[in-house]
């Protein structure tokens, strides 16, 4: 069966059958298109997204849904800061929409907290210097100024739910940089 043809039949497929066949892969037999694994993984996010599933059955598809991304990234090249941004915005609309979850890593509001601030590479104060004049920047800059929004701007809906402490500060000062960034 082509690659193609197993995306069409995996719309009818269980998040366990998805997770079994992503067991089997290997470098020699992934697909190689990242096209295919994002159309791919719009299935497992539409699962995620539907809201006449329970709690727990949205929550496994969107992390199958994680999966797949890190499939694209692993096997297609995927961009990380692109992979990086989806994961942390399915992550904090499950987490809008069902609630955090205490001690687990994915669901857990303070845990995405904490990834999202670990893998931006500037300050707020760098990246506030740097938008004031971003349209005279070379391209990498201000593409590096975008994906920092990219992966800050899912924190928006959150901050208001952060405990306090040294974490949520560094949210609220990120988000006032944020409507400055290319």
């Amino acid at each position: 069966m082509s690659h193609q043809d197993l995306a069409g039949d995996m719309d009818a497929w269980s998040s366990a059958r998805v997770r079994q066949w992503m067991s089997t892969l290997t470098e020699d037999n992934a697909p190689r298109s990242v096209n295919w694994w994002l159309r791919t993984r719009s299935i497992a996010e539409r699962h995620a997204y539907d809201r006449t599933l329970t709690a727990e059955a949205r929550r496994e598809w969107a992390e199958v849904a994680l999966s797949l991304t890190d499939r694209a990234e692993q096997f297609a090249g995927y961009d990380r800061w692109s992979a990086a941004a989806d994961g942390f915005n399915l992550r904090s609309l499950l987490i809008q929409e069902l609630g955090s979850v205490p001690g687990d890593e994915k669901w857990e509001r303070a845990a995405l907290v904490r990834r999202v601030l670990a893998a931006v590479t500037l300050t707020p104060a760098e990246a506030g210097e740097l938008a004031d004049r971003w349209r005279t920047l070379p391209v990498e800059q201000i593409l590096r100024l975008r994906r920092h929004k990219n992966l800050l701007a899912p924190l928006a809906p959150l901050v208001d739910q952060l405990p306090a402490g040294p974490d949520a500060e560094r949210v609220r000062t990120w988000l006032l940089v944020l409507p400055n960034l290319p």
